[in-house]
């Protein structure tokens, strides 16, 4: 309320000024004028722009999950066309924001603002609008949902390389939390520093998400298998708008690694 209050005040002095001032003098309250209008008009402009630009990134958030979920669609069909109603694509994607986060604990989780009622449920993957792995679903109210981040003690996945089949398990060491650790990769395996490491298909993730980058490798004291640092391509101190992935067939390839 204060810039208004004051635009009127200045204008109301200048005017009076105005009606009885030399040419120089009309030309300089013209120009305090001026310049406080552009203030004001500058403020109301800002706020303008900052609600356009939400309602922009809620059309991005949308749009994304939409092109994720023809791709899914795209991808599960053996001739490469756009499926059918009467098929189904193996993964469902939905949006929601991040509304609390911790990256500095030994167990870092954060929460996102869809629940039960959003149809959000355990083990739905959790992705940054490009892709990038950050975590996965553990527990649900109505409303809301708790998710592990990869920069948990507790967070295990599978990483490979982007250009060859060797696979390892990814986890988090309480480090750095912009790092974590690909283990068990043969020492013999093909890898370079900047090597993009994907995910392997699991009842929670799907394939070739990028995890991150390769940053060093380190050999395990028995030198017959490799440790991989690897830079994560997602910030999780700054998560905000995220995707969630559920797969249709998650349940089922769940239950028959269980037995074994």
């Amino acid at each position: 309320m204060a810039v208004p209050v004051l635009f009127i005040i200045v204008e109301i002095l200048a005017i009076g000024r105005y009606t009885s001032a030399t040419s120089f003098t009309r030309a300089r309250l013209l120009t305090v004028s001026n310049s406080v209008t552009g203030r004001v008009n500058g403020t109301f402009r800002n706020v303008d722009d900052y609600f356009s630009l939400r309602k922009e990134n809620d059309m991005l958030s949308a749009r994304v999950v939409e092109l994720e979920s023809q791709l899914a669609e795209y991808v599960a069909s053996p001739t490469r066309r756009r499926i059918t109603s009467e098929e189904i694509a193996p993964y469902l994607f939905g949006e929601a924001r991040v509304v609390k986060n911790s990256v500095f604990a030994q167990h870092n989780f954060f929460t996102i603002n869809k629940g039960l009622s959003d149809d959000v449920e355990a083990n739905m993957a959790v992705l940054t609008p490009e892709g990038y792995v950050v975590g996965y679903v553990i527990d649900c109210s109505e409303r809301f949902s708790v998710c592990m981040s990869v920069a948990n003690r507790d967070f295990t996945m599978g990483g490979k390389g982007v250009h060859n089949a060797y696979m390892g398990s990814l986890a988090w060491d309480g480090g750095d939390y912009r790092r974590v650790r690909l283990e068990n990769i043969p020492h013999y395996a093909n890898f370079s520093v900047g090597d993009t490491i994907v995910s392997t298909i699991s009842y929670r993730f799907p394939p070739d998400r990028v995890i991150g980058y390769v940053e060093e490798f380190e050999p395990s004291a028995d030198r017959m298998n490799s440790h991989l640092v690897v830079r994560l391509a997602a910030d999780l101190s700054e998560l905000d708008r995220v995707l969630l992935v559920k797969y249709l067939d998650g349940e089922e390839l769940y239950d028959l690694h269980s037995k074994y």
